[in-house]
């Protein structure tokens, strides 16, 4: 009797302890699919050695467009987004206070931010990748695909980016190209964002094909750390692209905000069509908005199927109104246990609201963004977010009742 019961003691207390530091590493965001592409990267190589980066650092949005290279007499080290390095004449060693940072994020100042010419240093920065989102997508020039390039890249950075996205530049002349300048990020973005955080410079870069219909949108990034793959499905499909194959690259970890208009200039380049405006504010709008609410639950996919669930339910509805919009946003809390601040339930709403008056075919929504979609009608299925950890407890409560009882 002695010993099974400290056989059974012992494998109940390794049970518990094991939810218990899954339960701890999911509530710190650092689950293996939870962690934002924005999170931190522990250690960036830079010409003067390797040096580690804080726990909090790619938290916010970060402007992609901050100008790259650094004036020889400011010899400053500037965090790029997605902290990425950035490094002029200065000594790895010196104190961090001497080091100017710009690290611009929502809310906040974004600091000193250099004036900064294109030919005066090189930019290290490793090939980030979201890989647990990626749809792997592969283009050739055989697909006739279109190009939507950030006009401020200088030519290495061109050069980058189109070997990222697998295009030979020396053939680039076979594409159609266009570009996506910085007066059309400060148009679609200063609603929602500070003109200081938008910044200068517009880098991120997409190379599109159509697909045949029913195909959905498949994605694939390169160097953005801040929009992740979900985010630019659940935007893209409010937009109204469909049935296409998109590759969004930087030069080096970047925002990525305004490949998202070079996602639609391109796609209507391909369509002979003109961009629906309305479609593509409110897509930015949902990017900004996904982004910040990404901020504060810290967990990219929650984030991601939350919004595609609330959007769902709007769209099906036809809701327009702000006190139906609110009842939607409420009851989507309750199934993913979430607790929004008031600021986040209104920057929702208003959202819900410019989607509820687009004129969204919510078949199309599901088909284009399909892997969201998939995993919300699995959720749902199941009976809510976090029923499986519910069935987990009961089950190990029962187990512990009946060893009692067997034991008495």
């Amino acid at each position: 009797m002695s010993i099974k019961w400290k056989k059974w003691t012992a494998l109940l207390l390794a049970g518990l302890i094991g939810f218990s530091s899954y339960g701890s590493a999911r509530a710190a965001g650092v689950d293996q699919g939870m962690v934002s592409d924005g999170a931190d990267q522990d250690t960036q190589a830079v010409d003067t050695g390797e040096r580690t980066q804080s726990e909090d650092a790619g938290q916010g949005i970060r402007p992609e467009n901050t100008d790259q290279s650094i004036q020889p007499e400011d010899e400053a080290q500037i965090a790029q987004p997605g902290d990425a390095n950035v490094t002029g004449t200065d000594d790895a060693s010196a104190p961090e206070g001497e080091r100017p940072v710009v690290n611009a994020e929502i809310g906040e100042n974004p600091g000193v931010e250099a004036d900064i010419s294109e030919n005066d240093q090189d930019i290290h920065a490793d090939i980030t990748t979201d890989d647990e989102q990626d749809d792997h997508v592969v283009i050739t020039e055989e697909d006739k695909p279109y190009l939507a390039l950030g006009a401020n890249l200088n030519n290495e950075q061109k050069n980058t980016v189109l070997n990222l996205m697998g295009v030979d530049p020396a053939n680039l002349d076979q594409y159609q190209v266009v570009t996506v300048t910085n007066e059309e990020e400060h148009r679609y973005l200063d609603a929602y964002l500070d003109a200081s955080i938008i910044g200068t410079r517009a880098l991120s870069s997409v190379v599109i094909v159509k697909r045949d219909k029913g195909d959905g949108i498949h994605i694939s990034t390169k160097n953005i750390s801040y929009c992740t793959i979900g985010m630019y499905k659940n935007a893209l499909a409010t937009a109204g692209l469909e049935d296409a194959d998109v590759i969004i690259a930087g030069p080096f970890p970047l925002s990525g905000t305004a490949a998202l208009i070079g996602a639609m200039k391109a796609y209507a380049d391909m369509e002979e069509a003109e961009i629906d405006t309305q479609s593509l504010d409110a897509a930015m709008n949902e990017i900004v908005v996904t982004g910040e609410l990404n901020e504060s639950l810290g967990d990219d996919v929650r984030t991601e199927e939350f919004i595609a669930y609330v959007k769902q339910k709007v769209v099906e509805g036809g809701l327009q109104s702000k006190e139906k919009i609110q009842e939607v946003l409420a009851d989507a809390c309750d199934k993913f246990e979430i607790t929004l601040s008031e600021g986040e339930k209104e920057s929702i709403t208003a959202l819900m609201e410019k989607i509820g008056s687009l004129d969204i075919d919510l078949d199309s929504l599901i088909e284009q963004a399909g892997s969201i979609y998939d995993s919300l009608k699995e959720m749902e299925s199941s009976g809510g977010f976090l029923s499986k950890i519910a069935a987990f407890f009961k089950d190990l409560l029962d187990a512990i009742v009946r060893f009692f009882e067997n034991l008495f």
